[in-house]
């Protein structure tokens, strides 16, 4: 393979001018054979300022969304900074909805731990923080994100594991009563802590353990000796200090965004300025666009194609692989996941706001904006037709609307890692590139 560190890039673009030249710009790349197999050729991320010295400024007319017709509130044209602002208002609006949920969490998982009659609130109060999590998980650029990216801090995994999770570390904590450190709950390894943890800790009543017979709490009979009522004792103080580790961290991931704390929230909206972690616009556009793969990497393949036996799964389905498997909410997750990515495909508010779809029609691609834009609802109205909250169930008792979302699921992803990534000239993620699933 040729070193490509000494090709010119090629000739300045406007890239909300017309969607040919995005489409010609990727298709002599490809024919050259600079993308897609070799090193990965983007302007963004290479550090150096994009070809287009202009491309905060470049515009192009729009008439789709919004209830009068224009998602831009009256500029009647849609830029990159305009989807950016739109993108960062959107975040800290859920961001900020999520953190009051934890906190909530907080306070219901610490009177449970008093008082077992109020178990069902904290439960309620469980899958309120859990539904608003799932819709942020498309959102997990900056400093949620991994911490290899722009301003990236992994917090989202101190928050919610899966599908790292460990029911019997968990377990050997319950024994050890680990939890009662007073900075477990931000700590702790995170398949110990988080989420994960507290669905099984206030969800699950069985006096089993899932460790292996060889395992310490089981030939010492130490879990043994724990009575049903002191380990529901147990877990209900479990839960409380994992539960107000998820408030702990919930207000930290607000707070690395929220102006006057941590503030990424002017870095993401002045991408390509100084002071930003993003060199310029189209590099910030792009980590929203890795973060929305979780559609493709998470929910399609982990939540949807590993239960149906189609991927990883030795026999005929994997039912064990479903996620809420105490909780029984993992068709629950699957949507808010794709509503989540629909806030940022078609705008917050049920599609009223800018959002990706109103980039492509000003680029041009106004029948792939108008097909995503289906295919995500069309996925919505799949999960709503699975017969039960838990996918475990509906495997059993109908695969076959289980079936119908994963498919529904990958019409998004297939145009997703295709049309959409060419038409707006950005990359694939690494972890998505040379799958042709």
């Amino acid at each position: 393979m040729q070193n490509h560190s000494q090709v010119s890039p090629p000739p300045p673009r406007r890239w909300l001018q017309g969607g040919s030249v995005a489409r010609a710009l990727l298709g002599g790349l490809f024919a050259l054979g600079l993308v897609a197999g070799c090193e990965r050729i983007a302007f963004y991320s290479t550090g150096r300022p994009p070809p287009d010295s202009n491309e905060g400024s470049t515009t192009a007319s729009s008439s789709s969304g919004g209830s009068s017709g224009d998602p831009t509130g009256g500029m009647g044209t849609v830029t990159r900074a305009t989807l950016i602002d739109a993108i960062a208002t959107c975040n800290l609006e859920l961001l900020d909805t999520f953190q009051k949920a934890a906190q909530e969490l907080s306070t219901a998982a610490a009177k449970a731990q008093t008082d077992p009659q109020a178990r069902a609130e904290a439960q309620a109060a469980w899958s309120k923080t859990i539904d608003l999590w799932q819709r942020a998980e498309p959102f997990q650029f900056g400093p949620g994100g991994p911490t290899n990216t722009p301003g990236g801090q992994g917090l989202r995994d101190t928050l919610y594991s899966w599908p790292l999770v460990s029911r019997c570390l968990v377990e050997q904590n319950i024994v050890s009563k680990a939890y009662e450190a007073a900075d477990f709950g931000t700590t702790a390894l995170i398949n110990m802590r988080g989420l994960a943890a507290a669905e099984y800790l206030l969800f699950y009543t069985g006096t089993d353990n899932a460790c292996n017979p060889a395992s310490a709490i089981n030939t010492s009979g130490s879990w043994a000796a724990l009575s049903a009522d002191e380990l529901a004792s147990r877990k209900a103080a479990y839960a409380s200090s994992v539960s107000s580790g998820i408030a702990a961290m919930a207000g930290k991931l607000l707070g690395a965004w929220r102006p006057g704390e941590g503030d990424f929230d002017t870095q993401f909206r002045n991408a390509g300025k100084s002071g930003s972690a993003y060199t310029t616009e189209q590099m910030a556009l792009n980590a929203v666009s890795d973060a929305m793969f979780h559609v493709e990497i998470h929910v399609k393949d982990q939540k949807l194609a590993r239960p149906l036996g189609i991927l990883d799964c030795a026999n005929a389905t994997c039912p064990e692989a479903v996620e809420s498997r105490f909780a029984g909410r993992s068709r629950v997750h699957v949507r808010n996941n794709l509503v989540g990515f629909r806030m940022l495909m078609s705008g917050c508010k049920d599609g009223e706001g800018v959002g990706f779809d109103d980039v492509l029609t000003a680029l041009g691609a106004t029948a792939l904006a108008e097909k995503m834009s289906a295919d995500v609802n069309g996925a919505i109205a799949a999960a709503d037709a699975v017969p039960s909250d838990d996918l475990a169930q509906a495997l059993a008792q109908n695969p076959e609307s289980v079936k119908q979302l994963h498919d529904a699921v990958k019409r998004i992803t297939d145009s997703l890692k295709t049309e959409f990534v060419t038409v707006l000239d950005l990359e694939l993620p690494q972890t998505v590139e040379g799958d042709n699933d």
